[in-house]
């Protein structure tokens, strides 16, 4: 058994690595879309543009790595069964359960790598992928019109701005809420609008106040015009702007954290950021479902196990859609909306595997 089981693993390197491979060109292809048609224009150098397609390909790798374990255990599983290899062993007394041992300790490494890969590669290659975008951004207005917005800049601090006005570059009615290193509220600053002066922006016409660590407020203090560290905050806030796929779930994390700070309601971001974990968990799932499944239609050959992989994406896809339009809804609880599918497929995997050994 420990023969076959490296042979099955080492059938499920090369398919494994082509599906991963196939899938993530894909989605970086809808992104290089997506930006194109948003802020590429073109002045934009094309080294910028693959330097930051690069940078987002270990997020794509994540999303392709339940994809290329599916694909990889469909057609190991499919060989093996069609040249008799299953069946000599079955015969033995071995249970289909323990055959598949080495396809499902396959599923739960690659789960693993791409949790590891989510969160300790991605956030890293986002935060560079942001400077890049960044540099692109310089042809593009410094605002952009929107209107009731919360950010967050790297020293802690919360931003609310009522209007940003593109036309003329300012933000009108702003609130900056700044805390301690304990995270206890230290200041609170409004001021009725800010310019942008030789790359400086000003605060106008507001007060700030300060509490002691009992949270006591002082005397307000007004104030005409203040110097503020704006333009980073700025940067984050577009870079916050991306699309849930676009960001790490560290980064959805901060943002979950920043709406509820400020009072607002993060339950999109919720069902988001369990996504971000039931997608690489779902390399588990789809090894628990498709082995079985390639080992029943195992007479249909190669293109078998690969039609096998389409449909059970398709289907989980399906699934993961509606719940995931549920969850957006509000009908669900995000990690309902998250979990239920990886739980359903799972379930279905199980009993497959049970009834195979009758």
């Amino acid at each position: 058994m420990r023969l076959f089981d490296r042979l099955l693993l080492s059938d499920l390197v090369v398919p494994f690595l082509i599906g991963v491979c196939t899938f993530a060109v894909i989605l970086l292809g809808d992104i290089a879309r997506q930006i194109g048609s948003t802020i590429l224009n073109a002045r934009t150098p094309p080294l910028l543009v693959a330097q930051y397609l690069w940078l987002r390909s270990p997020g794509a790798f994540v999303w392709s790595m339940p994809v290329g374990t599916l694909v990889a255990i469909s057609l190991a599983m499919a060989r093996a069964t069609r040249e008799g290899e299953i069946t000599a062993i079955r015969a033995a007394g071995v249970s289909l359960l323990r055959i598949c041992r080495p396809m499902i300790l396959a599923g739960a490494l690659a789960t693993i790598a791409a949790f590891a890969l989510n969160e300790w590669v991605v956030p890293d290659a986002n935060d560079a992928a942001v400077r890049v975008i960044e540099r692109i951004r310089m042809t593009q207005p410094v605002l952009r019109e929107e209107h009731n917005q919360f950010f967050r800049d790297r020293e802690g601090r919360i931003f609310y701005v009522r209007h940003l006005n593109a036309d003329t570059n300012f933000l009108e009615n702003i609130v900056i809420w700044s805390f301690g290193a304990d995270g206890r509220l230290q200041d609170i600053t409004q001021a009725r609008y800010a310019d942008l002066q030789a790359n400086v922006w000003w605060l106008h016409e507001g007060l700030s106040q300060s509490f002691d660590r009992w949270n006591r407020p002082g005397a307000p203090r007004l104030f005409d015009t203040r110097k503020i560290e704006l333009s980073a905050a700025l940067q984050n806030y577009y870079a916050e702007k991306r699309s849930a796929f676009e960001m790490s779930a560290r980064e959805l994390r901060d943002r979950v954290d920043v709406l509820e700070a400020g009072g607002q309601d993060a339950h999109t971001l919720q069902v988001e950021l369990q996504f971000k974990y039931s997608i690489p968990a779902a390399c588990l799932v789809f090894a628990l479902i498709g082995a079985p499944l390639a080992f029943r239609y195992a007479r249909w050959g190669a293109f078998g196990g690969i039609l096998i992989a389409i449909l059970i994406i398709f289907l989980y896809n399906g699934v993961r859609s509606w719940t995931l339009a549920f969850g957006l809804a509000g009908t669900l609880h995000p990690v309902v909306a998250g979990w239920l599918q990886n739980v359903l497929f799972a379930a279905v995997g199980l009993v497959m595997l049970r009834r195979a050994e009758y």
